[in-house]
């Protein structure tokens, strides 16, 4: 028997064939929609240890290059300072870039620096456990701004005076800072926090005996009239610390060195988001001078044009009283 010859569909059959075609289609389609709508997730403890080693990596730059500065100047601070960049300024830059860039693709992050085109790769790419494994936090990537200052306290640095010189990366979720990492390339050592989750060692400093005279840490290079306004504004005697870099003050606050940090004139937020961050950590508290917080996400102003108040037990003795008026 013969039971080859063409298959005939009528009208209807193939209507239907159609049909299941298309709704087919379109579950495919609607499926492959809603996984790329869907916003990337980012491991906070995975971040973290990047940044940390970012931090490190670009303090290797820095120590690399101490001896090869090519000075130039991107113009007069208000106080009308030289605002110096370096070598090591933008190698660091690179180098801190990349090691984030490698791990985090297309995370927002912003730098100090602003440099055209770097090599696409960093000097060490791998990655070590600094957190405890068990710590774990998802977030939307679309929710994270990255700050990142590869050389804080350049002035300092082209005069050799090393020990304020730190690298920093922080990590602001919605605007907050939440990670903090501090690395000072001469001592080779890293500080670092997470709010509510964990800290470094060295942070785990016990809170000295309370003195009569408040400590206060102010710029080297911006104080403006912090002294007056502190002589002025308050009637207990002000012990006042002058240093260089805000990360290092930041941390002297962190390590209980001082009571507070203050700066009264404007200051870039990649200088301060880290010790922002670090202090949070530790419960304690960085605001503007007016008492408001700082924010930290990618479409805020890069500039703080209202001084700072920073410290672990006392910011709000400052609110209110950090003008000559």
């Amino acid at each position: 028997m013969n039971f080859g010859g063409a298959i005939r569909l009528n009208k209807f059959g193939i209507f239907i064939i159609v049909c299941i075609i298309f709704v087919f289609g379109l579950h495919i389609f609607s499926k492959d929609a809603e996984s790329k709508s869907e916003p990337k997730k980012i491991n906070l403890r995975t971040l973290l240890n990047v940044a940390i080693k970012a931090a490190e990596n670009g303090g290797k730059k820095i120590i690399e290059n101490k001896d090869n500065l090519n000075i130039k100047s991107k113009g007069l601070t208000k106080e009308g300072l030289p605002e110096r960049v370096t070598n090591a300024d933008v190698l660091s830059h690179c180098e801190m870039l990349n090691t984030i860039r490698n791990h985090f693709p297309t995370i927002t992050l912003i730098s100090e620096e602003h440099v055209q085109s770097c090599d696409d790769k960093s000097s060490d790419n791998s990655i070590k456990d600094f957190v405890d494994t068990r710590i774990e936090s998802l977030i939307n990537e679309n929710d994270i701004t990255i700050w990142i200052d590869p050389l804080d306290a350049t002035h300092e640095f082209t005069e050799k005076l090393y020990t304020y010189v730190t690298t920093m990366v922080c990590v602001a979720v919605k605007g907050k800072p939440i990670i903090g990492v501090i690395h000072k390339p001469f001592d080779k050592s890293t500080s670092w926090a997470w709010v509510g989750k964990t800290k470094s060692t060295d942070l785990n400093v016990q809170e000295k005996s309370t003195e009569d005279n408040l400590k206060v840490i102010v710029s080297r290079s911006h104080k403006g009239d912090v002294e007056k306004v502190l002589q002025k504004n308050f009637k207990q005697k002000i012990d006042v610390v002058i240093a260089a870099g805000a990360g290092y003050k930041a941390l002297e606050v962190a390590k209980h060195n001082v009571d507070a940090y203050v700066h009264i004139t404007a200051i870039k937020k990649w200088d301060i988001c880290a010790g922002n961050a670090v202090i949070n950590a530790l419960g304690g508290k960085m605001v503007n001078k007016l008492g408001e917080e700082l924010d930290y996400s990618k479409d805020a102003e890069v500039i703080n044009e209202n001084g700072l108040v920073a410290s672990i037990n006392n910011y709000k003795e400052f609110i209110g009283k950090l003008d000559l008026n």
